[in-house]
């Protein structure tokens, strides 16, 4: 920040004086990378009222000055992209009405000009309507035979290209509806089969077939392969210039979620901090990038650190999200229970149920995570309220958990539900359930379509759960 501030002063002493004090902000409206509305920035700084005279002799400078910073701090900014997209299809336009009224010669510098920014930054779209224009333009006007069979060559590539591109993007939206509900695999598979033959090296064809073929393996439980595949994606995005903020985000993102299942905990967490990067500040993507890394700390056992994360962000402003966090509350007050932790609050189970009512009709992912919950909680506080909750647990266990998604889920309600007839002995539960326990430990847990299924992993629970058994016996 220090370094900023002495940048600022450096280049723009005037800028510096509206701002002092508001380096954070300064910062964070950086981060937006949103230099189309720079009146709306500079306004900001300077206040509602400010001199309209200095102002203009400024804002040129303050705009150079802001992207400048925006540099320098390190954000590998879309902006550029938009900007370049922006100004291709403003030269597009203008140079097409200088074509139109004769002006032949200047409108065909705009054109070029504007495929030459379509083919850097691989605009696909725009860049198969400047090759038709210029390959119109040398068949015809200019008699040029060898550029028009290199536009002509141009075209062909631009026009497959952007069929695959509009492919690639159909098959992944048309998945969106099926992504927040239960993974079906075999969706997945479908649509790479259909994208596999037509492949191109664009970069949205290279973004929309990487995104399905990673949630085609999240489905199926293959987290190597999902996480090769992120890596490898980023690795052909790093050099290219129409890759977006959100492309990033999604790539860093699922690469740390892989990592969590795989259990690399440590690289996890830089996976989803150098996500966060990309997602503008206090955005719904930043809070989820937040729930995951306090997730990410809850399955690597550092409970104190997923405790302050969680107290940073309690209150998200998006309904979903700061559900999420009221059930990872639940989790840590049954740590605090069992002694792994303290809290400074006290934990109303009554409170936490109609905070999380909503999520509650979700029978395949959060409500499995509220009910185990609640069940953690009267366990460590009022076994006949616990006892109470066994046949609910049971039937509502017959009647969802089918599917393999939530088989870990299913064998771990499994031996809660043995808990009361073992008479809450350790030992005794570890023998009548040895099957379901030796299948929560040698299969892998499942990420596919829920994230918040298991907030402490079920195998952690269990050594937590009888070790506190053992507590209380002795």
């Amino acid at each position: 920040m220090n370094t900023l501030k002495a940048y600022l002063s450096l280049v723009e002493p005037q800028l510096l004086k509206h701002i002092q004090g508001q380096s954070k902000t300064l910062i964070e409206l950086i981060k937006t990378q949103n230099f189309d509305t720079e009146d709306a920035l500079i306004q900001r700084f300077c206040g509602k009222e400010y001199d309209r005279k200095y102002y203009e002799n400024v804002k040129y400078r303050t705009l150079k000055i802001l992207q400048a910073l925006a540099i320098i701090s390190g954000e590998n900014s879309s902006n550029e992209v938009k900007k370049n997209l922006d100004l291709c299809r403003k030269n597009f336009t203008i140079g097409q009405k200088f074509l139109g009224n004769g002006k032949r010669e200047e409108g065909l510098n705009l054109i070029r000009s504007a495929h030459r920014i379509a083919v850097k930054y691989d605009y696909t779209h725009m860049a198969t309507e400047l090759s038709s224009v210029l390959y119109h333009h040398y068949v015809y006007y200019g008699k040029n035979k060898q550029k028009a069979i290199k536009h002509g060559k141009q075209l062909l590539e631009y026009s497959q290209a952007y069929g695959a591109e509009k492919q690639a993007e159909y098959q992944f939206y048309s998945l969106i509806p099926y992504i927040s509900g239960t993974l079906e695999p075999q969706r997945f598979k479908k649509a790479i089969d259909v994208l596999t033959p037509i492949a191109c090296d664009s970069t949205k064809f290279i973004v929309h077939q990487a995104m399905i073929k990673i949630l085609y393996d999240f489905s199926i439980d293959d987290y190597k392969m999902a996480l090769k595949t992120c890596e490898d994606t980023l690795e052909r995005l790093k050099a290219r210039k129409g890759v977006y903020r959100s492309h990033s985000q999604f790539f860093h993102s699922k690469k740390g979620i892989a990592q969590i299942a795989l259990g690399l905990y440590k690289e996890a967490k830089q996976s989803l901090v150098y996500a966060k990067r990309f997602a503008p500040p206090r955005s719904s993507n930043d809070y989820l990038l937040q729930f995951y890394l306090t997730l990410n700390a809850l399955h690597a056992g550092e409970y104190e650190p997923a405790y302050q994360l969680y107290r940073k962000n309690r209150k998200c402003p998006f309904e979903d999200i700061r559900v999420q966090f009221a059930i990872i509350e639940a989790y840590l007050c049954f740590l605090a229970y069992t002694g792994y932790l303290s809290l400074e609050q006290n934990f109303r189970i009554g409170k936490f149920l109609n905070e999380t009512i909503a999520a509650q009709s979700d029978k395949k992912g959060s409500n499995i995570a509220i009910l185990i919950a609640e069940l953690l909680i009267y366990l460590s506080r009022d076994r006949a309220k616990y006892i109470d909750r066994i046949e609910t647990i049971k039937t509502y266990s017959y009647r969802y958990l089918r599917g393999r998604s939530t088989m870990r889920a299913k064998r771990f309600l499994k031996v809660l539900c043995m808990l009361p007839r073992c008479n809450f002995k350790a030992e005794a539960v570890k023998k009548l359930a040895f099957e379901h326990i030796d299948f929560i430990n040698s299969h892998p847990i499942h990420f596919g379509d829920n994230a918040f299924l298991e907030i402490i992993p079920f195998d952690a629970l269990l050594k937590i759960i009888f070790l506190q058994l053992n507590q209380k016996a002795a």
